[in-house]
């Protein structure tokens, strides 16, 4: 349906249509333009969909903003030079479909990852993707040897939940720059790579050291309230 849309020309104006007629009824600051799952096939039309789209959302006061990530459907420097904004979704290092368990987003993984993205994206537009969440790894063992994996994304304080309830005491990791949670039980071993007040007061300082125009997040119902502060506090105007 993605593609269908982007490839049509009369689809792509109806759609924009729609965003400025909804963005004025709401009376919103901006539009963050997140499409997920096309081909590399869809390269082109994604971008003429974004050019197309940005100079009338913008004549109509909106802010815009670009969520990408490594696929080849984002030609990063042409969004870079269209839209107000690029977020880049440093995330999902280890994610449901992974063969290993492992964090979401390991410090030194996204730091590598925001290098890569400065290469054509300027810093004063790209927004540092944090995440709010974690997965809870279940490694069963079959009667053949091999290891059964699965995976869940829960939310902070669902987290802090599991560790309290199994009395878990979690272990800082320097490599992950998060505190790692394991145990076994009921023939299984869980495993958490947690996202807190450390490991995001941890990547806001890549917004620092990199002058990086902001952050975003993903998804603001993962968060604990204590979050927001950590935000507010790192959050300062760079000059």
């Amino acid at each position: 349906m993605t593609s269908k849309m982007l490839n049509n020309a009369d689809a792509r104006d109806n759609y924009i249509r729609q965003l400025l007629a909804y963005a004025a009824l709401y009376k919103l600051d901006g539009i963050n333009i997140d499409f997920e799952g096309m081909s590399s096939n869809d390269r082109q039309a994604f971008t003429q969909f974004v050019r197309e789209a940005v100079p009338l959302l913008k004549e109509q006061g909106l802010v815009v903003s670009v969520d990408i990530n490594t696929a080849a459907c984002y030609d990063r420097k042409e969004l870079a030079n269209v839209a107000d904004y690029i977020m880049v979704m440093t995330y999902d290092q280890h994610w449901k479909g992974s063969k290993t368990a492992g964090s979401v987003a390991q410090i030194a993984w996204v730091e590598n990852l925001l290098q890569k993205y400065l290469e054509d994206i300027p810093k004063s537009k790209l927004l540092l993707g944090i995440p709010f969440y974690t997965r809870l790894w279940k490694e069963e063992k079959n009667a053949d040897g091999t290891i059964n994996l699965s995976s869940q994304a829960i939310s902070m304080k669902v987290a802090k939940e599991f560790i309290s309830q199994n009395n878990i005491k979690p272990v800082w990791q320097k490599e992950s720059g998060q505190f790692y949670a394991e145990i076994e039980k009921d023939g299984a071993v869980y495993k958490l790579w947690l996202e807190d007040e450390n490991s995001i007061n941890l990547r806001c300082s890549l917004v620092h050291k990199y002058s990086l125009a902001g952050c975003a997040s993903w998804s603001r119902n993962f968060a604990e309230p204590v979050i927001w502060d950590v935000l507010k506090n790192n959050m300062k105007d760079i000059e």
